[in-house]
C-alpha cells in the first residue's frame, strides 16, 4: 500500500462516524424515540459538512503526491470519479422511488412520500421522477432549493451528493488554486470570511463549495498534520469544544450576525474535528480500529439507504401492531446496517470494479 493510503484508515472511520451520527439524526426526526420535542441534538448537517471536507482531502492526495500537477491522469480521473460516485447514487434513488410509492399508498404524508405526486398526469409523473436523478442542477441545503422552493426528494440524503458531484467536476480547479497559495493559514482564515458572507446573506452555495477546499488544503499540509504529535490533554481539549459547539448551534439561534458567527464557528469546529482525526494520537488510533473502518467502508451505501429504510419501516410496521419508537428505530438500525451490507456488496463494489477499469488504473491507486 503506497504511503499516502495509510490516512485511510483514519478518515475512513471518521466517515463512518458520520454516516452513523446521520443515520441517528434521521432517526430523531422521522421516529421520535428519544423524545419528540424540538431540535435533534444529532448534528447531521455538521456530519455532511465533514463529509464534504473529508471528500476534498482525499480527492486531492494523490495529485498533490505527482511531482508535476500536470501528470495527474486527469481524463482517467472523470470516468472513475462519476461511476463511483453516480452509480451507487442512481441506484439508491431507483429503490426509493417505488418505496416512496408504497409509503404514499400506505398513507404516509413524509417529505420523501410526497416528493413524487403519484396521484398525478403520466407528463407530471415522469417529470418528477426524472427530476429525482437531477443531482447536478436540482442543488439545495437539505431544506431548500436554491430558489427557496421546498425539498422534494424520495432520498433525502442525496441534496448532498449534488455538492459531492460539483466539487468532483471541479476539482482540478481547485488543486490549481491551491498548489498556488504560499499562506494556508491566510486561505483558510479567507474562506472562513465567506463562509460567514454565505450565512448572513442566506446564499448557501458558496459555504457548502468551500467546505471542499478547506479539505484541498488540508491535503495539502497532509504530511505536515500528521507528524503532529499533541498531548492527551490538548487533544482531548481539541474533540470537546468542537463538539460543544456544534451542539451549541443545534439548539441556539440568536439569529442576525451572532447566528452567522455561531455557524462559521460550527463550520471552523467541522474543520478540527476532522485535523484531529488525521494527527498522531489517539482519536487517529481509534477511528482506525477495525469496527470504525468496517462503518466506513459502508458509510456510503449506509448514507444513500438509511433514509430510505427507516421510512419504510415507519409506515410499515404500525400496520403490524410494532408502533412503538423505541422498536421502530432498533428494526431501522438492524434493517438499515443489513441493507447497507447488501448495497455495498450488490451495487457499490461492482461499481468501484467499473470505475477502475474506465479508469485504466491499479486497484491501489483508486481515489476513494
Amino acid at each position: 500500500m503506497p504511503k499516502h493510503e495509510e490516512r485511510v484508515l483514519s478518515l475512513d472511520g471518521l466517515r463512518g462516524l458520520g454516516a452513523l451520527t446521520v443515520f441517528l439524526y434521521h432517526i430523531d426526526i422521522m421516529v421520535k424515540p428519544f423524545g419528540g420535542g424540538g431540535t435533534s441534538l444529532f448534528p447531521g448537517s455538521a456530519s455532511v459538512l465533514i463529509f464534504f471536507i473529508l471528500s476534498g482531502i482525499v480527492l486531492s492526495l494523490v495529485p498533490f503526491k505527482q511531482k508535476d500537477g500536470g501528470r495527474y491522469n486527469w481524463p482517467g480521473y472523470y470516468p472513475r470519479r462519476i461511476i463511483r460516485l453516480c452509480a451507487p447514487m442512481f441506484a439508491a434513488i431507483a429503490l426509493a422511488i417505488p418505496a416512496g410509492y408504497v409509503a404514499w399508498h400506505m398513507g404516509s404524508t413524509s417529505r420523501s412520500a410526497l416528493a413524487v405526486t403519484y396521484d398525478a398526469d403520466l407528463p407530471t409523473i415522469i417529470h418528477d421522477i426524472l427530476m429525482q436523478f437531477d443531482v447536478l442542477f436540482n442543488v439545495s441545503n437539505g431544506v431548500n432549493t436554491l430558489y427557496g422552493a421546498p425539498l422534494a426528494r424520495v432520498d433525502s440524503p442525496i441534496w448532498s451528493m449534488s455538492w459531492e458531484l460539483w466539487f468532483s467536476l471541479t476539482l482540478p480547479l481547485a488543486i490549481w488554486c491551491i498548489s498556488r497559495i504560499r499562506r494556508p493559514g491566510f486561505a483558510v482564515i479567507t474562506i472562513f470570511a465567506a463562509v460567514f458572507v454565505s450565512y448572513w446573506s442566506g446564499y448557501f452555495p458558496l459555504r457548502l463549495g468551500l467546505m471542499f477546499w478547506l479539505g484541498v488544503i488540508i491535503a495539502k499540509q497532509f504530511d505536515k498534520i500528521k507528524a503532529i504529535k499533541l498531548a492527551a490533554p490538548v487533544e482531548l481539549a481539541l474533540l470537546i469544544v468542537p463538539v460543544g459547539v456544534i451542539e451549541l448551534s443545534l439548539v441556539w439561534h440568536p439569529g442576525g450576525i451572532a447566528e452567522a458567527l455561531l455557524s462559521t464557528t460550527m463550520n471552523a469546529a467541522c474543520m478540527t474535528v476532522v485535523v484531529v482525526s488525521i494527527i498522531d494520537g489517539f482519536t487517529r488510533r481509534v477511528l482506525s480500529t477495525s469496527p470504525m473502518t468496517f462503518l466506513g467502508k459502508i458509510s456510503y451505501s449506509l448514507y444513500l439507504t438509511h433514509a430510505i429504510v427507516i421510512g419504510g419501516l415507519a409506515a410499515f410496521l404500525p400496520k403490524l401492531g410494532i408502533a412503538t419508537p423505541h422498536a421502530i428505530a432498533a428494526a431501522s438500525l438492524l434493517v438499515s446496517t443489513v441493507v447497507a451490507i447488501a448495497f455495498w456488496r450488490a451495487v457499490e463494489v461492482p461499481s468501484m470494479n467499473l470505475s477502475r477499469s474506465l479508469g485504466k488504473l491499479k486497484p491501489d491507486d483508486t481515489i476513494r
